[in-house]
């Protein structure tokens, strides 16, 4: 029996974001808080939840940044889980669950030492996103990996005991193929997105082929 993937709309960067982002199935939201074309910052974020009634758990998306930048957003606004999307450390990763009370996942890119990558982390991250690897481009780039690899990353983080999401390419097209792989979770940004802004037709239609 396949259960249902738990969802996370990330990237979102306007007030309108977050009212079509909220009032979906979704269990979590994300915010990037780094360069990026949806970055936004954390007063931003602060006021926007001000305004919406959100029930989503709220993760904060960082790339490289420094202590003092990811305390401020957890000071700012209620995280819940910290989001490392560079080439952080697992000494980094240490530091941060010793100074913060959120969760932390950790973003493998997926290249042939995605998986040796991964087992680096056992025991220290609590979760696990696997996205495309694009060169200088993060995320959100609505390119797809290998999804023949979900298998071993999933077993990797089953064996581990953390979640898993599947990133990259993910939308109303292509959720079909990628549900055949029974992903325990998927992340997606662009793929709910019509000229740079979430879609409320858009998610609608994705979230019919999720549930059926």
């Amino acid at each position: 029996m396949k259960v249902t993937p738990m969802l996370k709309y990330c990237g979102n960067h306007s007030l309108e974001d977050v009212k079509v982002a909220s009032n979906s199935s979704a269990e979590y939201l994300g915010f990037v808080f780094a360069e990026s074309k949806r970055c936004v910052t954390p007063s931003e974020v602060k006021e926007w939840l001000s305004k919406v009634n959100v029930s989503q758990k709220l993760v904060g998306v960082f790339v490289n940044a420094t202590i003092d930048d990811i305390e401020l957003a957890v000071e700012t606004i209620p995280l819940d889980v910290i989001q490392c999307h560079g080439e952080e450390t697992v000494e980094y990763i240490l530091a941060l669950k010793a100074l913060f009370s959120q969760k932390v996942w950790k973003v493998i890119h997926h290249s042939e030492n995605g998986m040796d990558l991964m087992k680096q982390y056992e025991g220290i991250v609590d979760g696990y996103v696997i996205d495309s690897k694009v060169r200088g481009i993060r995320g959100g780039t609505g390119v797809t990996f290998d999804w023949s690899a979900i298998p071993s990353y999933k077993r990797e983080a089953e064996k581990q005991n953390v979640p898993c999401f599947i990133a990259g390419g993910i939308n109303v097209s292509t959720i079909t193929k990628l549900l055949k792989y029974d992903p325990e979770g998927i992340d997606l940004s662009s793929g709910i997105e019509e000229n740079g802004r979430k879609s409320e037709e858009i998610k609608i239609q994705f979230e019919e082929r999720l549930f059926v």
